[in-house]
């Protein structure tokens, strides 16, 4: 290479290697893309007697990631329902932590899942008391209350990815939850970053991830327990019949 920019192409197909299919290099202008992405609200609707919660990739500010976690948790809250579908449909990622501690009130203290890396270290991640050690935004929600009890659909499809998969792991290996649609993208690893000269990243793979039940993921997908494809309204009927 005669210069820095050359060596960028050698590199890509080095952390292909060395990383798989998660590792990429995130040029400055794309970064500085992302900085400005418009904040998508998640939602929440009922439809019958259930609690639908759209679950869109989040990629905002702090100031975001409180409004988008707490937005979630107060919507558990405040609803009435016999059962909660969380729709991960289309999540490509992005910072888990608003993600996961919004819909906190589902989830059991403790380890969500693990990550592994290639010397068999392991690391949990863990939720305790509305907070999480993910290393992402210092998010916190205002009721940790847990609700129980209720039956949850946790809806994929080959468009979640990467946070928007781990988000939907953290219900794994959870008695009263099931997943259904089809198979989700497979980016199922954590990434570390590395800062390079120019401005830009590196991200390369670092970790693969262990769910609650023991099953590593190796950037494999998520398989549903109901493949279909009309997950929400298969979902809808699945909660129903989960009523007694």
């Amino acid at each position: 290479a005669k210069n820095y920019a050359e060596t960028i192409p050698f590199l890509q197909k080095a952390i292909k290697v060395a990383g798989g299919k998660h590792s990429f290099i995130e040029h400055e202008e794309d970064i500085s893309k992302r900085s400005i992405t418009k904040y998508i609200k998640p939602k929440a609707e009922i439809e019958g007697n259930t609690l639908i919660l759209t679950i869109p990739e989040f990629t905002g500010n702090d100031s975001q990631a409180s409004d988008y976690a707490n937005f979630l948790e107060s919507s558990l809250h405040k609803n009435n329902y016999n059962g909660v579908i969380v729709d991960l449909r289309g999540n490509r990622g992005g910072d888990l932590s608003p993600m996961v501690l919004g819909l906190s009130p589902l989830l059991p203290d403790g380890t969500l899942f693990t990550y592994v890396d290639k010397s068999s270290h392991s690391k949990p991640v863990e939720l305790q008391n509305g907070e999480i050690n993910s290393g992402g935004s210092s998010t916190k929600v205002s009721d940790n209350k847990k609700i129980k009890k209720a039956p949850i659909a946790v809806l994929i499809d080959n468009n979640t990815g990467s946070s928007g998969e781990l988000t939907a792991l953290c219900f794994k290996g959870i008695p009263n939850v099931k997943f259904l649609g089809s198979d989700s993208a497979g980016y199922t690893s954590a990434n570390q970053t590395v800062y390079l000269y120019d401005g830009s990243t590196l991200q390369i793979t670092s970790a693969f991830v262990k769910d609650r039940t023991n099953n590593i993921y190796k950037n494999f997908p998520i398989s549903p327990d109901i493949q279909t494809n009309n997950a929400k309204s298969s979902a809808i009927e699945w909660i129903k019949s989960q009523i007694k």
